[in-house]
């Protein structure tokens, strides 16, 4: 830490050398897609959406992308410990499983447990990362009720690029990258791997690896026609030190570990049949196979477990989007989805239950997006219906809506939508280790249904380099899922099924402000407030205030990035007990930088010096009850890029 911090001082006086042309800033307006399914402008987005971009990224020098989502206002980001553990991501008080996550469109959450496992997915090849804030049913169906969280992958372009990168630091923690992009007549590429190591900073088994590879090839066929492909591929090995901790006086589980593999792959076809019409099809595949084991320790009761998990999604695709003038784009879609799951599980040999399911869904969806005025008034009204093979249909309605004062850079927006979200298979057909028992799925459910209301406005000032938005929503979702006790004579135990069972209600306001504050100084902040009222009691983790703030100063050569996050008194389920019981607020602050050394060679385009430091302070803390949270840990070393200079 102490080298790092001297780096840092010897780059502040290396400003003091002959000034080097400073980067240019990109000048186009910022593009999103989550929010209408096409390329819209920001600035013309009627509901809430938030871009972590590439630079984002890099200033932040974010090796994982539940790092670079914490700054995202109204979203929680829960890591039960050490580096690789289980990570839960909240979205305006939802549940985790109510966030649906894509990979360039592809979803990734889990078919047994509904939410998606933030702690292995690195940001190697990623080019923004959108955040989409409420109800997305209409137009992603299921899982969509807090929001979306969209991944996309870079594509390539330009001349052949090669970077590298090796970095370490304290606990053994190491990173290695290599990535390569560009592109080459009608082809463009762009691929990655990267490798994740650390021993961790507890004093045995919390050691964790991991394995990243990602890959997108466009392909020109026309001038109108393009093929796409898009793999991803993950292995990890995790140590897992918390495995027991809810036995009093846990010392920390020597021996359970877990391994996990991830596969997506998707292939698309999109082309323009005129202007102002367009079409795509796309099939994709989602699976993983995650092994824990826990052998039993010395001197203790303990069993042999051993557990397999292969969930699976099946997708394919079909969407069309029709624009008339600047007046309208009509999109229409057809969406095929299959989930299946295959679980097994043992203790000292026997089976202890699992499934092996699958079901299948269809979704039709229609969007208008309608511009009067101009281009200042927008109105976007859409509608959904998903056939289920459990239970049934499901009708997503929405109606959003903006109007820009284009001479004030004043933009006032609201909407209303439905959303829902379908029993997981665990929760459809989880059966029950004793046949005298009732099973804990209940092939009976119903679907979570909600509804929501949003009204907000954004403001820019000083010839844009002031910008400030706030939002306040309005969420009621019924018919939640929960377990509740089933007495039954021939059973042992009281066993528990899943039923629709509990109603909550949510308000809250979002605050954001972005600023240019000097020449090569930028800042922003944000702050939320949650309020909520459930029927099953307490709302864990998911504290009613919270905020982050982050300065970014880019110098010539050299660039320093400071965030800090503000995490208010929050409730909690008591590790050992499950009792309700309130933790505290805490605050965290990261530190990162970078330093471009003056390398002149052909083929070197740069070489710079980077490091972070996370947990500066080293704040004690934990964002899950019983799993303390990473103290001061810090990585630094070198990333080159190579390539021809334009």
């Amino acid at each position: 830490m102490v080298l790092f911090f001297f780096i840092l001082i010897s780059t502040f006086f290396s400003m003091l050398a002959p000034p080097v042309a400073a980067q240019q800033e990109e000048s186009l307006p910022p593009v999103v897609v989550t929010a209408t399914r096409t390329e819209t402008p920001q600035q013309d987005v009627t509901t809430s959406i938030s871009v972590i971009t590439t630079k984002d990224i890099e200033a932040q020098h974010a090796e994982t992308v539940l790092e670079a989502l914490r700054n995202v206002p109204g979203v929680d980001v829960v890591q039960s410990g050490s580096r690789g553990t289980t990570t839960s991501i909240f979205i305006r008080g939802s549940n985790s499983d109510q966030v649906l996550v894509l990979i360039d469109g592809v979803e990734v959450n889990s078919t047994t447990l509904g939410a998606f496992n933030f702690a292995h997915l690195t940001t190697d090849n990623i080019d923004r990362i959108e955040v989409l804030r409420g109800a997305g049913g209409t137009l992603y169906g299921s899982q969509a009720i807090g929001g979306v969280i969209n991944i996309i992958t870079k594509k390539g372009q330009g001349p052949m690029e090669l970077s590298t990168s090796a970095e370490g630091g304290n606990w053994s923690t190491h990173r290695e990258g290599l990535a390569l992009s560009g592109g080459a007549d009608k082809l463009g590429y762009s691929l990655s791997v990267s490798r994740l190591g650390t021993n961790g900073f507890h004093r045995f088994n919390d050691d964790y690896r991991n394995l990243s590879t990602a890959g997108r090839l466009d392909y020109k066929l026309t001038n109108d026609t393009t093929v796409k492909g898009i793999f991803h591929f993950v292995k990890t090995d995790l140590g897992l030190f918390n495995s027991n901790n809810f036995l009093p006086g846990n010392p920390g589980d020597p021996n359970a570990r877990e391994g996990a593999e991830q596969y997506l792959g998707k292939l698309e076809w999109e082309q323009k049949i005129f202007p102002g019409w367009d079409y795509r099809i796309s099939g994709s595949i989602f699976k993983e196979h995650i092994k824990d084991k826990d052998d039993p320790e010395p001197s203790s009761f303990d069993g042999r477990e051993r557990s397999r998990f292969r969930p699976q999604i099946a997708t394919a695709e079909f969407q069309t989007n029709y624009s008339w003038e600047e007046l309208s784009t009509t999109t229409f879609g057809v969406e095929f989805k299959r989930r299946k799951a295959s679980t097994a599980s043992t203790f000292d040999g026997f089976d202890v239950g699992g499934i092996d399911r699958a079901i299948r869904n269809m979704g039709y969806y229609l969007q208008e997006q309608l511009r009067f005025l101009d281009g200042r008034l927008i109105l976007i009204p859409g509608v959904r219906l998903d056939d289920h093979q459990t239970f049934g249909t499901e009708w997503s309605p929405s109606f959003s809506t903006a109007y820009l004062f284009k001479e004030t850079g004043t933009k006032l927006k609201a909407g209303y939508a439905q959303g829902f979200k379908a029993p997981t298979l665990n929760e459809l057909f989880f059966p029950s280790s004793d046949p005298r028992c009732q099973s804990f799925g209940n092939p009976n459910l119903g679907t979570e249904r909600s509804w929501e209301l949003n009204a907000g406005f954004e403001q820019n000032f000083i010839a844009d380099r002031v910008a400030i938005d706030g939002t306040y929503f309005h969420r009621e979702v019924k018919d939640l899922i929960s377990f509740a006790p089933v007495a039954q004579g021939a059973c042992p135990f009281v066993p528990v099924q899943a039923i629709n069972l509990g109603t909550a209600r949510f308000d809250g306001v979002e605050w954001g402000l972005k600023a240019k504050i000097l020449p090569g100084l930028s800042g922003g902040a944000s702050y939320t407030y949650l309020d909520w009222d459930t029927a099953t009691g307490k709302l864990a983790r998911r504290p009613r205030h919270r905020g982050n703030l982050n300065l970014n100063y880019l110098y010539e050569r050299f660039q320093v990035n400071l965030g800090a996050n503000f995490i208010g008194r929050h409730d909690d389920n008591d590790s050992v007990t499950a009792a309700n019981i309130t933790k505290p607020g805490y605050v965290k602050f990261d530190l990162a930088g970078s330093y471009q050394l003056p390398v002149k060679i052909d083929l070197v385009k740069s070489v710079s010096l980077v490091g972070k430091i996370e947990n500066l302070f080293n704040k004690k803390y934990e964002e899950a009850d019983g799993f303390r949270a990473r103290p001061l840990n810090f990585l630094i070393g070198l990333r080159g890029t190579f390539g021809k200079t334009p």
